[in-house]
């Protein structure tokens, strides 16, 4: 047998295997990632999660938004890996890792990135957020800001401002204080999400609609269905901003990039508005032509916006860095 055949073989036998088959629960499946043969596996505060490296260098960790996988960010795998090592993954109910009953907090969920951190070893990143990952990396900054290099909002929750009549979330206030959703609804509202308003640039290109159903059909009910409904109505995942948390956001000194799409909902841009105001030291940018899943409508802008930013930060922290820590005199 061929070297070319025997990979070939591996990777079936790999993808066929109980552990990369679509995952089943009691009236629900999950489906498989495009890329499953190059995840890693590791368990952390009780959940098992999938995770994809690529590259070396500074580390740079993708959080992906509600529904979504580390999927996501397909196309900055080889971008990004030029210059830095690479950390998507998928959180808990999303993608290939665990889905528990309960247990969906922007807190659990910065917890488990907390635990990947650890995992690999790394003390300090850059993070780029969309969506949800957006709340959920703002928590992370709360709880370990040492461990925050930068962070680059990607069309993301920023709870800083109102959700308007004009957003596709005015009701989300109100659905989070209701009773959870039925398998049934559940399941239906996955579906919708495959033809949420602001996705519309995605869903007009074929290629990019495959990936977004894809990340739909992974998400887990049980986030929807979660009993503890507390656990994702916080102020922090609805907005507006919890002061409570954040009580001086002057004290918040880590280089911040804001990415919105022109033609994204009202909530995101409302937004990135309102942290270019409030926060010291915000980039604001918006992407033409893009909405809400901007870094796969238009990868090239996208990746350049960000990796330039990345590459700025590293530049003041290496010049801060000697001017506090200046090498010893020569003898």
């Amino acid at each position: 047998m061929s070297a070319g055949a025997l990979a070939t073989l591996l990777v079936a036998m790999l993808v066929s295997s109980p552990v990369f088959a679509a995952t089943k629960g009691p009236g629900y499946t999950r489906a498989v990632a495009a890329d499953v043969e190059h995840l890693q596996f590791v368990q952390v505060n009780g959940v098992k999660l999938a995770y994809r490296l690529a590259g070396a260098g500074v580390p740079v960790f993708f959080v992906h938004g509600e529904g979504y996988s580390h999927e996501l960010w397909t196309s900055q795998l080889d971008a990004f890996s030029k210059h830095h090592l690479v950390v998507t993954y998928d959180r808990r109910g999303h993608g290939m890792s665990d889905d528990p009953i309960t247990g969906y907090s922007e807190t659990a969920h910065a917890e488990d990135l907390n635990a990947l951190l650890m995992h690999m070893g790394i003390r300090d990143a850059h993070f780029v957020a969309n969506s949800r990952g957006g709340a959920i990396i703002i928590q992370f900054l709360k709880l370990y800001p040492q461990k925050v290099r930068s962070i680059t909002f990607a069309d993301a929750t920023i709870p800083l401002a109102p959700i308007t009549d004009g957003s596709a979330f005015k009701n989300a206030p109100k659905a989070m204080n209701g009773p959870p959703p039925s398998l049934e609804q559940a399941l239906a509202g996955r579906e919708s999400a495959k033809k949420s308003s602001f996705t519309k640039v995605a869903q007009a290109r074929p290629e990019l609609h495959a990936i977004q159903r894809r990340m739909a059909d992974q998400f887990s009910p049980r986030v929807a269905m979660n009993p503890q409904r507390s656990d994702s109505g916080s102020a922090m995942h609805i907005g507006p901003w919890n002061s409570r948390d954040f009580p001086d956001m002057t004290s918040m000194a880590q280089p911040m990039l804001v990415i919105v799409g022109e033609l994204t909902d009202v909530f995101f841009i409302d937004g990135a508005k309102e942290a270019l105001r409030l926060w010291p030291n915000v980039t604001h940018q918006v992407m033409p032509g893009t909405d809400h899943l901007l870094m796969l409508e238009d990868p090239a802008t996208f990746n350049k916006l960000v990796l330039d930013f990345i590459a700025t930060t590293e530049s003041q922290l290496a010049g801060r860095d000697s001017w506090m820590h200046p090498p010893a005199p020569r003898d």
